[in-house]
């Protein structure tokens, strides 16, 4: 798996398109997150919330230390994402790599962001041995109709 999906067709990163890309994401507070290891593919549901950086976007979630999600992040941290209403003509897609926040007073903040856009998170959040995780997205595509021009985007990493 690669964190970095051929970029065919990707749109400049303007502020206008980080801006829709951006409005798409806040839309969620859940998706579906892959990893891969020795053990084989793996996908687990995360909460998350985006956040304008610089250069383009990230999102924040939190794992289990020891879990097999964390394990994996740790391992190669590249990751494919997905959120998604149900139906065919609306989802977002992407893909970026992930860090481990190792900072105990950053941890917090981060926690308190994620909780901030995914208030469903904070009995997972406030868990014991939950530790907060940065993904620097790479690219992302965002599918607003079936039919219409989708929104490709690729960030410099």
């Amino acid at each position: 798996m690669s964190a970095d999906a051929p970029q065919e067709g990707a749109a400049r990163v303007t502020p206008l398109a980080l801006e829709r890309a951006l409005w798409a994401l806040r839309a969620y507070d859940t998706m579906a997150l892959a990893t891969t290891s020795q053990a084989g593919p793996h996908v687990a549901g995360v909460f998350f919330a985006p956040e304008r950086t610089e250069t383009g976007i990230r999102l924040l979630i939190a794992t289990r230390g020891g879990s097999r999600l964390h394990r994996e992040l740790e391992a190669d941290p590249r990751v494919a994402f997905m959120c998604s209403p149900g139906n065919a003509s609306r989802w977002i897609q992407g893909g970026g790599a992930a860090s481990v926040v190792e900072d105990p007073g950053t941890r917090t903040d981060v926690a308190r962001r994620l909780i901030d856009h995914a208030a469903g998170a904070q009995a997972y959040v406030e868990g014991p041995e939950v530790l907060p995780v940065i993904i620097a997205v790479r690219w992302l595509k965002v599918v607003e109709a079936r039919d219409g021009p989708h929104l490709l985007l690729s960030f410099d990493s």
